[in-house]
């Protein structure tokens, strides 16, 4: 037994022992890829750019090849094993990587460890055909050296099927000198041999014989299909039932959008793809037998998409035509009070004032919806002794924290060394009380307008599609210049800054709502001068 072990030790040992031959990382990368051996996308991520310099501070990131130069590293060595040298342009370059040729020529000096690189304006191979604006790549030549001097055999990365097969024999022939002379004339004497001189016949039983039974085949049919059958054949895989539309794929999930992504090239977020779902089931009836058909007709709508990635990559981005009447209210709503308290804060810095800086705070601290309320009903500020007296057109309802945020906004601009201010009281327009009682949001936006008649008329119509905030606001402090014979209306604002806003955000809605009543918008022009803003 104990032979036995030894033997088999001996074994192990020398089927475990490898040449260890140092070879560099660019060739190890090179034949693990010829090979096709599994750790070859280890090495790939081991090998360093050709670029860096020492000067620079190197991270992982900028050490190692990026995953663009991999892609084509990859591409290029599948050329090389079949050829000696490849040539290229930048057109199957922009394809490996996806990029421009500015950044390719950067990528391509990434690569220079392993490849050599040369750019021709014109190459003439040995046919004499001519090729413009192309690279000519090759192994290394250090790499080339490294294969002649160290061989294929050798490699740790050569083929098991091609490597030398060791036998018992071949091993302890080589180890031990072991006698192989045959010993059989001394086996021979040992053995003694009977004569038989009369011949003796065996007699065997019958033993009962099985019919085999052939495999019988069609004479015309084939064990392997052909290429042909094989492009022909149609794959079922995860089918409907029936098949659906548009609309029973939405919404998409997380990760139907990562693969639309790497399908479509194009980086529309989730929002952005259900919206453009949801708008396409309203338009189009085309019907899916899978769900990889939808992922197919999907990816190609994105790739063509005329709309900007990046312009609708947000949570408010919204197609108008998939939302009901009462949710496009809200949304307009939403936008409106957006925009209003977008005014405050560039009103503050435009003109600085403390009302101003207030009004400003205020709509920072409160919640978007509470600050709309308040700001848009505040008519006036006043100091009277130690209180801040807050003159309102309608009441507003304010808890106890809202009071005291607006307190302490009121003390952090008013107070000083001088004046300290004690408390905040609210007063509406023309009665001195505090907003204490719930009233109706219909008494808030009861409407009293000054004006009678065309603009009395056009301004309803403003509130409609407005409100009366942005009307109290804006559209009250203009004053209508009427020329009843030329049937022409002009608006004088009190000030530029006035005039400004309004010609910004609200001039077409105002000439439309004019044009309405049947007479003509001559533009906005501001009240110490004379001069008309078309």
């Amino acid at each position: 037994m104990t032979i036995i072990k030894n033997q088999y030790k001996q074994v192990d040992e020398y089927l475990n022992h490898k040449s260890k031959i140092e070879l560099s990382l660019e060739t190890e990368v090179f034949l693990s890829f010829k090979h096709r051996t599994p750790n070859r996308y280890k090495l790939l991520d081991k090998l360093i750019r050709a670029s860096i310099t020492p000067e620079e501070e190197l991270t992982d990131k900028t050490v190692y090849l990026g995953e663009k130069a991999k892609k084509l590293l990859r591409a290029i060595l599948k050329k090389l094993f079949s050829n000696r040298y490849v040539l290229i342009n930048h057109k199957y370059i922009t394809q490996a990587t996806r990029c421009k040729s500015d950044q390719n020529t950067i990528i391509l000096k990434e690569l220079e460890r392993i490849l050599k690189i040369q750019f021709y304006r014109i190459y003439t191979n040995n046919k004499g055909t001519k090729f413009s604006r192309h690279y000519y790549i090759e192994l290394h030549p250090a790499v080339v050296d490294e294969l002649k001097d160290t061989g294929h055999d050798n490699s740790e990365f050569y083929p098991e099927k091609n490597r030398p097969t060791y036998t018992n024999r071949n091993i302890f022939n080589e180890d031990k000198d072991i006698d192989l002379e045959s010993n059989f004339l001394q086996n021979s004497e040992e053995i003694k041999i009977e004569e038989n001189r009369k011949p003796q016949v065996a007699v065997f039983p019958p033993e009962s014989i099985n019919s085999v039974k052939l495999k019988k085949r069609l004479p015309n049919e084939r064990k392997k299909p052909t290429n042909t059958e094989k492009k022909a054949k149609v794959y079922y895989f995860n089918q409907y039932k029936e098949p659906q539309t548009l609309k029973y794929h939405y919404p998409l999930t997380k990760k139907d959008c990562n693969k639309l992504q790497n399908l479509s090239g194009r980086d529309f977020n989730l929002n952005a793809m259900n919206e453009i779902l949801l708008d396409m089931s309203k338009r189009v009836d085309n019907r899916f037998c899978s769900k990889a058909q939808f992922m197919v007709y999907f990816a190609k709508c994105l790739r063509f998409e005329m709309r900007d990635a990046v312009k609708i990559n947000n949570v408010n981005f919204h197609i108008k035509a998939n939302h009901m009447q009462e949710k496009q209210a809200e949304i307009d709503q939403m936008k409106q009070v957006e925009r209003y308290l977008a005014e405050i804060e560039q009103k503050a810095i435009t003109n600085v004032c403390p009302e101003n800086q207030l009004r400003a705070r205020l709509a920072n601290t409160l919640e978007a919806k509470s600050s709309y309320e308040l700001l848009s009903t505040i008519k006036d500020f006043k100091v009277v002794g130690n209180t801040m007296r807050i003159y309102l057109r309608s009441t507003v309802d304010l808890n106890k924290h809202k009071k005291e945020v607006v307190l302490s906004q009121v003390r952090s601009i008013y107070s000083n060394s001088e004046l300290d201010i004690e408390s905040v009281e609210y007063v509406v327009k023309n009665v001195h009380n505090f907003t204490n009682k719930h009233t109706n949001m219909q008494k808030k936006s009861a409407v009293d307008l000054q004006h009678q008649g065309a603009w009395g008329d056009a301004c309803r119509q403003l509130i409609k599609t407005y409100g009366i905030h942005i009307y109290n606001n804006w559209f009250s402090k203009l004053t209508p210049v009427i020329n009843e014979d030329a049937k022409t209306i002009a608006l004088k604002a009190p000030n530029s800054f006035v005039k400004q806003w309004v010609e910004t955000n609200y001039r077409d809605t105002i000439r439309k709502a004019i044009e309405n009543q049947g007479r003509e918008f001559k533009g906005i022009i501001q009240q110490s001068t004379n001069q008309k803003v078309l």
